[in-house]
């Protein structure tokens, strides 16, 4: 098939597994909890998304050229513990940039993704988790109760406007991942072909803020590797896209074939974490 080359790092991908889950360690949580099925991070998990988001600042002044301008979004799973582990990543990216004192553009942009939520397994939920939660978590964040270093972004439009339908198979999954990584990064690129004429060399960073099966669908959607990956909590992958297919996006949870091809220089890493 044929493919049509793209500029290697015009569009760089994070993915990101969320912290430590309090519902991990401590077995009674969930009995006290109203929302049982949304756990919020340990302090752990706050401290590891902290030192993650330093990563990625140490990744990015590898990677951003001084001609270029970067733009940043982070694309959150609704789960609470995904969109605290984004605040913190924010956090660690900017304490790293004060400490440095790098020239990085440090205004991070938030938005909430369905696609990037939990695969809705019976084997982790009795019931269907209600679609409320979407809501709820961006009206958590526009009011600064949560994610309050970021700004969120207006424009954005979900890739999925609902949770998966429950239960959800790991097939399903899959291609749901697959579906709202190909939609990302297609609107990204979109993005900068139309600003091509008024600014040239804009980059576009997106992390994505999810859950161990959703990272591991990543993985495969950038690699094509199959079979199991390892993914301990604030793991970070970076692709940066190299091409796509000539053919036009498949319709959204269709397939598992991916439309566009990755360079993958980290996987699942995690030695950022040796005392976590």
């Amino acid at each position: 098939m044929e493919k049509i080359l793209l500029p290697v790092g015009c569009v760089t991908c994070y993915f990101v597994r969320h912290g430590e889950r309090i519902d991990h360690i401590d077995d009674t949580w969930a009995q006290r909890a109203q929302t049982p099925y949304d756990p919020p991070l340990t302090n752990d998990g706050h401290m590891q998304a902290q030192r993650t988001g330093a990563l990625i600042h140490t990744l990015e002044q590898n990677a951003a050229s001084s001609t270029q301008r970067t733009e940043y979004l982070v694309l959150t799973s609704p789960f609470l513990r995904c969109v605290q582990t984004s605040e913190e990543l924010c956090r660690g990216f900017h304490r790293q940039h004060t400490q440095m004192h790098s020239s990085l553009n440090t205004e991070w942009q938030v938005a909430v993704e369905p696609g990037l939520c939990e695969v809705m397994s019976e084997n982790y939920f009795a019931e269907p988790v209600p679609d409320s939660l979407i809501d709820q978590r961006i009206s958590d964040i526009a009011s600064k109760k949560v994610c309050g270093n970021m700004a969120y972004d207006t424009t954005y439009t979900q890739v999925k406007q609902e949770l998966p339908t429950y239960p959800e198979n790991f097939q399903d999954m899959m291609a749901r991942f697959v579906g709202t990584l190909d939609y990302t990064t297609s609107r990204q690129i979109d993005e900068i072909l139309a600003q091509a004429d008024v600014e040239a060399g804009v980059r576009k960073v997106v992390v994505m803020v999810t859950h161990g099966a959703g990272v591991g669908s990543l993985l495969w959607a950038t690699t094509r590797q199959p079979g199991a990956h390892t993914v301990p909590y604030c793991c970070l992958t970076q692709a940066q896209i190299v091409a796509r297919t000539s053919q036009p996006l498949s319709m959204f949870g269709t397939t598992r074939i991916p439309a566009y091809q990755w360079t993958v220089n980290y996987r699942a890493y995690s030695e950022h974490l040796p005392n976590l």
